[in-house]
């Protein structure tokens, strides 16, 4: 569960001097944000190496999320995560059990505004333009509170389609997550009903309501 939540963190996410924000890295994440937000959805096949220095441990994982203003569906090896805005499904199969919980509003996070991962340039971060290349953009962001626990995010950004190939979250703590898009889509169109969790699909399926 640490780890999905790194993951989480993570996927909320992809200066000239440190004080303020890079012009041309805020440029680059504006119009990367303004092509997912206008997109039916974006759908991201990604694959995840994380890092924990303290313990010298790797752990490698493959998942896919699609996400829709504030809804999305997180998959990943052992659980399932599904918002539509309104309840959090978090579905176990080798359990066969969901828990639902209710976002909280208050909460400017991943699980309660997915939607953010777009805007995370726009408040709490200082941005620079760390390298770039003939395809892709390399962009550092920092938090503005040093207290946090977060050293930076590293996003790479391709040039022709400002689609996400690569994120990298480094705490103070050691843990490295490393996310490499394998695919980066705005084309799929979720059907009705797909950010919620309908227990009839999985028989016996244990509820845990705790909304």
């Amino acid at each position: 569960m640490k780890k999905t939540g790194l993951i989480i963190v993570l996927l909320l996410a992809a200066v000239a001097a440190f004080s303020q924000k890079d012009p041309e890295a805020v440029k680059v994440l504006s119009e990367f944000s303004k092509k997912a937000v206008s997109a039916p959805s974006v759908k991201i096949d990604f694959d995840i190496l994380a890092y924990d220095a303290q313990e010298d441990e790797e752990t490698e994982m493959s998942g896919t999320v699609v996400i829709k203003g504030d809804s999305y569906m997180l998959t990943l090896p052992d659980n399932l995560i599904r918002t539509d805005g309104r309840a959090v499904w978090n579905y176990m199969p080798e359990a066969n059990e969901v828990t639902i919980t209710e976002p909280d509003p208050s909460d400017e996070s991943f699980i309660s505004k997915p939607s953010l991962l777009f805007a995370m340039h726009e408040k709490g971060y200082k941005v620079r333009l760390l390298e770039q290349n003939a395809k892709e953009w390399i962009i550092d962001l920092y938090p503005e509170d040093i207290n946090v626990n977060l050293v930076h995010i590293r996003l790479t950004i391709g040039k022709t389609l400002y689609d996400l190939r690569s994120a990298e979250y480094r705490t103070k703590d050691g843990m490295t997550l490393t996310l490499t898009a394998t695919t980066y889509d705005l084309t799929f169109r979720p059907p009705a009903g797909y950010f919620t969790f309908n227990a009839a699909d999985h028989k016996g399926v244990e509820v845990i309501d705790m909304r």
